[in-house]
């Protein structure tokens, strides 16, 4: 299976988007992180902001009829 974003758990997903943040964030904004429990707190954000997005579903696509 192909290594996109479309075969990617809703977890991995997450730590794929606290990662690439924490890549482009600054040294002062990585340091808050630095420990584990900050970490989970940091990735269970990511989590539930994919798991609202997922519940909300896919938007409608196409012209509105007006």
């Amino acid at each position: 299976m192909p290594d996109g974003i479309l075969s990617k758990t809703q977890a991995e997903v997450a730590l794929d988007l606290v990662r690439s943040y924490l890549e482009f964030a600054g040294e002062e904004e990585r340091e808050k992180y630095r420990d584990a429990d900050s970490y989970f707190q940091l990735f269970e954000r990511a989590y539930r902001l994919i798991i609202e997005v997922a519940e909300k579903g896919k938007p409608p696509t196409g012209f509105i009829k007006s």
